[in-house]
C-alpha cells in the first residue's frame, strides 16, 4: 500500500513533465534514479551496521558460553573431588584406633585439611577417576584454545592432535604436583616438583613445535603466556558495564592488544603452564622472594597498562574504572595464592 502511494507520487510529476518535453523528462528520470541509488546505499549501510552489531553480539555470546562451559566443568570436578574427599575422611573417622574419644555432644568433627586433600590426591590413582579427569581436561583445552586454533589456521586433524598434546601435558604436570599433596612440602621438595614440571613443559614444547612449526608454536606460546590476562579483560568489561562506562568493541580490542604487548615484555612468564581453571597455578610453588618479585612485576605491568589505556580510546572515567578493577584483581590473586599454599603446603614458606 505504501509502496503504491510512493510510486504514484513519483509517476505523477514524471508524466506531467513528459508532456512539456523530452529533455525535462530525461532530467527528472536521472534525478529519480539518483535518489533511488542513494536510498539503496543508505539501506546497504544500515544493513552492514546491523550485521556488524549481530557479529559482535554473537562473538560476545560465544565467549560467555565458553567461559560458562569451563566454569561448569570446573564446578563438576570440584564437586566430585569434594564428595570423594569427604567420603575418605568419613571412613578414616570410623576406623579410629581403640581408645580414641569421639567428639562429645553437638561438637562437630574436626577434619585435617591436608589429610583430606591428600586422600583426594590418592583417588587420582583410580583408573576410572583418571579417565574422567583426562576427558574433562581435554574439553577445557578445546574450549580455551578454540579461537586461537582458528586464528592460526589449524585443520581438523592438527587441532585434535594439538589439543591432545596440551591436555596430556597439563595432566602430566598435575601428576607431578601431586607429590606435594601426599609427601614432603619443604623447599627441597618444592624445587624438585618445579624441576619436574619445567621438564614436562620442555618435552611437550618439542612435540608441539614439531606439529605446528616455529611460527605457529610462537603464537601458541604467546597465547598461553597471556591467557590469564585475556580472561581478566572479560572480567574488566563487566566492571565497566556496572560502573556505567561500558567499553565498545574497538576499545576492548585495543585494550587487549596493549595488555598482551605489555605482558610479553615480562620474561618470568615465558616457561609456565597456564592454569585454565583460573587458579594461581605455578605461583604456589614460588619462594617468598620470587613471589614478591612477581607481585612487583604485576603491579608495574598494571601501571603501564593504565598509562597506555588512553591509546585504546578510554575516557578519564573509564581509566579510573580500569585502575580500580586492576587493584581488586591483584589483591584477589595474592589472597588466592596465600590461601592455596596454606591449605596445600602448610609447612612451606608463605609468599
Amino acid at each position: 500500500m505504501h509502496k503504491a502511494k510512493a510510486m504514484n507520487k513519483v509517476l505523477t510529476p514524471i508524466l506531467a513533465i513528459a508532456a512539456v518535453g523530452g529533455a525535462l523528462f530525461s532530467v527528472s528520470l536521472w534525478n529519480a534514479r539518483a535518489a533511488s541509488e542513494a536510498a539503496a546505499m543508505e539501506n546497504s549501510r544500515r544493513i552492514s551496521a546491523l550485521e556488524k552489531s549481530l557479529r559482535e553480539a554473537l562473538d560476545a555470546a560465544n565467549a560467555a558460553k565458553d567461559d560458562l562451559s569451563v566454569q561448569k566443568l570446573n564446578a563438576e570436578r570440584l564437586t566430585k573431588e569434594r564428595d570423594s574427599a569427604l567420603k575418605n575422611a568419613t571412613v578414616s573417622s570410623e576406623t579410629k584406633p581403640a581408645g580414641e574419644v569421639a567428639p562429645a555432644g553437638d561438637a562437630k568433627p574436626q577434619f585435617d585439611m591436608r589429610n583430606m586433600i591428600g586422600n583426594l590426591a590418592k583417588t587420582m590413582d583410580d583408573p576410572e577417576q583418571r579417565k574422567a579427569m583426562k576427558s574433562m581436561n581435554e574439553r577445557m583445552v578445546s574450549g580455551a584454545y578454540e579461537k586461537l586454533f582458528k586464528q592460526i589456521g589449524l585443520n581438523e586433524d592438527d587441532t585434535k592432535l594439538v589439543s591432545e598434546l596440551i591436555g596430556e601435558r597439563n595432566f602430566t604436570a598435575m601428576d607431578r604436583g601431586r607429590k606435594l599433596l601426599t609427601g614432603q612440602t619443604d623447599e627441597a621438595a618444592i624445587a624438585e616438583v618445579r624441576k619436574d614440571i619445567a621438564s614436562t613443559k620442555t618435552d611437550y614444547d618439542t612435540k608441539l613445535r614439531a606439529v605446528l612449526g616455529d611460527e605457529k608454536f610462537r603464537e601458541l606460546n604467546d597465547y598461553e603466556r597471556t591467557v590469564a590476562d585475556r580472561r581478566s579483560i572479560e572480567a574488566f568489561v563487566r566492571d565497566f558495564e556496572r560502573k556505567g562506562h561500558p567499553l565498545d568493541a574497538s576499545q576492548k580490542e585495543k585494550l587487549t592488544a596493549i595488555v598482551v604487548e605489555e605482558r610479553l615484555k615480562i620474561s618470568s612468564t615465558a616457561n609456565q603452564i597456564p592454569d585454565l581453571a583460573g587458579g594461581p597455578g605455578m605461583d604456589v610453588l614460588l619462594s617468598e622472594t620470587e613471589a614478591k618479585a612477581k607481585r612487583e612485576d604485576d603491579e608495574a605491568l598494571q601501571k603501564r597498562i593504565a598509562s597506555r589505556s588512553t591509546e585504546a580510546g578510554l575516557s578519564p572515567d573509564q581509566v579510573v574504572t580500569l585502575q580500580a578493577a586492576q587493584k581488586r584483581q591483584q589483591e584477589m590473586k595474592v589472597l588466592q595464592t596465600v590461601m592455596t599454599r596454606a591449605f596445600l603446603m602448610p609447612k612451606a614458606d608463605k609468599p
